[in-house]
């Protein structure tokens, strides 16, 4: 984890990773935190914005509910608000989009 991020952040992160991995096991390709938590500009009651990549092609929405517990719970635990989106890495490595760019220039990998 890199150490510009705080404590409470790496928490959560560690936590969100782990259960994450419970989920999709080998599916799950890598995280990344983008957003202002990424750039360093956060502020106390900024979101934590996440990229999941998973290895094969996906529902969207099948993957938002497979999800929606842990979210939620960790939203709730921590009082803060984690915003998910979701990719297939094929996707990631090959689309030109702003979004992509985006990530390529500020995401961090978890």
């Amino acid at each position: 984890m890199p150490k510009l991020l705080n404590t409470k952040l790496t928490t959560i992160l560690d936590e969100l990773k782990q259960s994450l991995r419970n989920i999709y096991g080998e599916q799950l390709f890598q995280l990344i935190l983008y957003g202002s938590q990424a750039r360093g500009e956060a502020q106390p009651d900024s979101d934590i914005d996440i990229l999941i990549v998973l290895n094969k092609s996906f529902d969207y929405s099948q993957e938002i509910e497979r999800t929606s517990h842990l979210i939620a719970d960790l939203s709730l635990k921590y009082n803060t608000l984690i915003s998910r989106s979701f990719i297939d890495s094929l996707r990631l490595t090959s689309e030109n989009s702003s979004f992509i760019r985006n990530i390529n220039n500020e995401g961090i990998l978890l």
